[in-house]
């Protein structure tokens, strides 16, 4: 695996933990599962864990899991991720596959993040990435695919909001929460509607729906969810299918996240690679 494949492998994790951070308030659905994600995404705060697998093809299978909070009033959010890489990738990116990353919302959403797979920078040094300053020169507009609370890095609730065809399976305890399950399709038109930055996820996905499943509490939140994905091969070079898995709790949890102090802070734009 050359280090260029190593590193689209670990771009792809940033893209599904940039996913999971697309949560918007939208037009409310009589879909439960649409309805319960737009009121998941107006809580002020949460903590979160989550899990995630991918099957990369020639690359090799990745998986990650972790945890974090977000703090919906402060537009902020912290995350915690641990990942468990090919053969390949773990010799170009190092053993100590980890990443922590903070999020801040107040002007646009700027993502901090530090980990030992940055060998290049001094122990303890963040990475920061404005995305807002990104996505213009890409030419997109992030107020398009992000609004005011767009700094939660816990909600992949933006998805749920295009649920089709909601059915109830079950019901399951989650945490000791009564909760019940209900399985979905996602839909992929409804979900890229009037939004050029999500127009190419569209066209990786190559599919018009996804399968998902959701579990909600007696208040009308949800309590876990679980995605499935597949990317074709002719977009991405191999195919790849992606599973995530992921808890919210401890709903309006306080919280004081603030992004590290300059000193100890380089600027994506500055780095030459």
């Amino acid at each position: 695996m050359t280090s260029r494949r190593a590193l689209s492998l670990l771009c792809l994790v940033l893209c599904a933990a940039a996913l999971t951070g697309c949560a918007a308030h939208d037009t409310l659905s009589l879909d439960p599962v649409a309805s319960a994600a737009s009121k998941t995404a107006g809580s002020t705060s949460s903590r979160f864990i989550f899990s995630a697998s991918i099957n990369a093809g020639t690359m090799g299978t990745l998986t990650f899991n972790g945890n974090g909070l977000y703090d919906g009033p402060g537009k902020s959010g912290w995350m915690n991720m641990h990942f468990t890489l090919p053969p390949a990738a773990q010799a170009q990116l190092g053993p100590d596959a980890s990443m922590e990353m903070i999020f801040d919302g107040h002007h646009g959403l700027v993502m901090y993040m530090r980990s030992p797979m940055f060998r290049t920078l001094p122990a303890g040094m963040w990475v920061k990435m404005d995305l807002e300053k990104l996505a213009k020169k890409e030419g997109y507009d992030l107020g398009a695919l992000m609004n005011a609370n767009q700094a939660d890095p816990s909600q992949a609730l933006r998805m749920l909001m295009a649920s089709n065809g909601a059915r109830v399976t079950g019901t399951d305890r989650i945490r000791g929460v009564r909760t019940t399950r209900y399985a979905f399709q996602i839909d992929v038109d409804r979900l890229v509607h009037d939004n050029k930055a999500l127009e190419q996820f569209k066209a990786v996905v190559g599919t018009g729906s996804i399968p998902a499943q959701a579990w909600i509490d007696a208040q009308g939140r949800v309590r876990r969810l679980n995605v499935q994905m597949s990317f074709g091969a002719a977009q991405l070079g191999t195919p790849m299918t992606m599973t995530i898995t992921e808890d919210l709790y401890d709903f309006g949890v306080r919280a004081n996240i603030v992004p590290p102090p300059d000193s100890i802070v380089t600027d994506i734009s500055n780095l030459a690679s």
